[in-house]
């Protein structure tokens, strides 16, 4: 079999993304994270880091160090902390922490580039916990991880300051899959932390004579690719926390978003008949095994699956939720997560519920899905989706994701976890990206100290709107010199994926 390989295109908009095994290294970038709490001073966050690397024995930090260019550096910060993104004095003593001079007396690198980005917060120490506040860091080869930083196609104009600016990353196949994943994170609204719709942009930095650190240029951006890793044969693995309330049920009757009636056991019901019955279950179970419970709105999602993967996956005999059943809601969610993380490999597309249920005559019973299934910041997209599934109302291979009849549609909702449940989960560790819990709340710091803990190897960003993916299949590549990308477009891949606490490991 002839490997697959990124398009020329591709390749010379993103140098470094692909490398060829025979006689080449991957470049990954470096990685960690620093966690605190709000009434944390600047100066104790310094203090920490400096101490921290003073003391470190990081080989890929000290060579690093020992390059004079094309060093660049991602800095995420919470939301609470956007406006610590501005403040020069704090970001030069960040890098000076990093690009400390030769113990040789030499000096150290002349130039930085780096991103700063501000998102809704860290991912959590533990698989279903709270989003943590502080700081995450990538810092490697600007060309290698920051690839078109000062693209001036990226940069905001005057008409764009009201738009949400995003990152994307760049990462390995979904399991099962061969296809490279971009991986869209929208960011955080920090309009009264600092100011901005979004917190976004490229600046460079000089290294002086005397030791200081100065920026020399700077420039707002709407948008950004990060490759934190070579893509390689590995896999981005997602953990998506969804317990299924039914099997797979074939749509009847549907138009763009909206289902109007599905097929269960035989018979055509109105869409959310089935769902009407369930959810009172699900809180009367609930309240029973949990006293701390207090019961709430609840998030429904569903699966929307083409005919062939209901039955080469098996998904009619999924295990779902039985009133009855001495199987907690924690443990059938994470028998359940395999199989959905090989549903969405195969095509199958996660949208939330936005509204249905009740109604008389022909609106009895409708469900409407959310639309978006594309990151765009105009409801663009949602318009031209919503054309192209009517003009395929009548086909009997519609190349949509949404309510298509034929198509086959599972009922999730988000999983009750116990305390005892979460403080037992595993520890998220390495490159994550993650979605949000999406209450009112701000994120609720730990405690009230100051205390500030540094984070190896570690990388970790979570949005409230949570993030899209997109997986491009590029044909074999016959010859060196020739790819035909003829049917590229047909075999592009998109789904949002907003479920609280979802997390994809890079």
């Amino acid at each position: 079999m002839r490997p697959r390989i990124f398009s020329h295109r591709f390749i010379a908009k993103y140098p470094g993304l692909y490398i060829r095994k025979l006689g080449s290294q991957s470049i990954t970038a470096n990685k960690f994270s620093v966690t605190l709490s709000p009434n944390t001073p600047k100066r104790t966050v310094i203090e920490e880091l400096n101490r921290h690397f003073t003391s470190s024995s990081n080989e890929l930090l000290q060579a690093w160090n020992g390059k004079n260019s094309d060093r660049g550096v991602a800095i995420f910060a919470s939301r609470d902390f956007a406006a610590w993104l501005e403040d020069e004095a704090f970001i030069s003593n960040v890098l000076k922490s990093l690009l400390r001079s030769n113990t040789d007396g030499q000096a150290g690198p002349q130039d930085v580039n780096i991103l700063c980005a501000a998102t809704d917060g860290l991912t959590p120490k533990r698989l279903f916990g709270e989003p943590q506040r502080g700081f995450s860091i990538l810092y490697g080869s600007a060309n290698s991880i920051l690839p078109g930083l000062w693209d001036r196609n990226d940069f905001v104009s005057n008409v764009d300051q009201e738009r949400e600016s995003s990152v994307s990353f760049l990462s390995n196949p979904l399991p099962k899959d061969t296809r490279p994943l971009e991986i869209t994170l929208p960011l955080a609204n920090t309009i009264f932390q600092n100011g901005r719709r979004s917190t976004l942009f490229a600046s460079r930095w000089q290294h002086g004579q005397d030791g200081s650190m100065g920026c020399t240029m700077i420039q707002d951006k709407q948008s950004q690719v990060i490759i934190p890793r070579t893509i390689s044969a590995d896999h981005t693995h997602p953990l998506l926390p969804l317990l299924p309330l039914t099997p797979p049920r074939k749509i009847v009757a549907g138009l763009g978003n909206i289902v109007r009636q599905v097929e269960v056991d035989g018979s055509i019901t109105p869409a959310s008949k089935e769902l009407e019955g369930l959810v009172p279950k699900v809180f009367d179970v609930r309240s029973k095994r949990d006293t701390s419970y207090t019961p709430g709105p609840i998030g429904v999602w569903c699966w929307v699956i083409p005919p062939h993967v209901v039955e080469t996956q098996n998904l009619h005999n999924i295990k779902v939720f039985q009133a009855e059943s001495s199987q907690s809601e924690a443990e059938l969610s994470l028998e359940a997560m395999d199989t959905f993380s090989e549903l969405i490999s195969s095509g199958g597309r996660l949208h939330k519920i936005l509204s249905g249920g009740g109604g008389w005559g022909l609106k009895k019973g409708l469900l409407s899905l959310d639309p978006e299934t594309n990151y765009s910041p105009s409801d663009q997209d949602d318009i031209e989706t919503f054309i192209k599934a009517f003009h395929e109302r009548d086909s009997p291979n519609p190349s949509g994701g949404l309510a298509t009849p034929g198509s086959y549609i599972m009922f999730c909702i988000e999983p009750h976890w116990t305390g005892h449940e979460v403080e037992s989960s595993q520890h998220m560790t390495s490159t994550s990206i993650g979605v949000a819990p999406t209450n009112d709340e701000e994120i609720t710091p730990a405690g009230t100290s100051s205390k500030v803990e540094v984070i190896d190897n570690h990388f970790g960003v979570v949005s409230r709107a949570g993030f899209f993916l997109k997986a491009t299949k590029l044909p074999h590549m016959t010859d060196i010199g020739k790819v035909d990308e003829s049917d590229e477009e047909s075999q592009v891949f998109t789904t949002k994926v907003n479920v609280p606490r979802a997390s994809l490991v890079l």
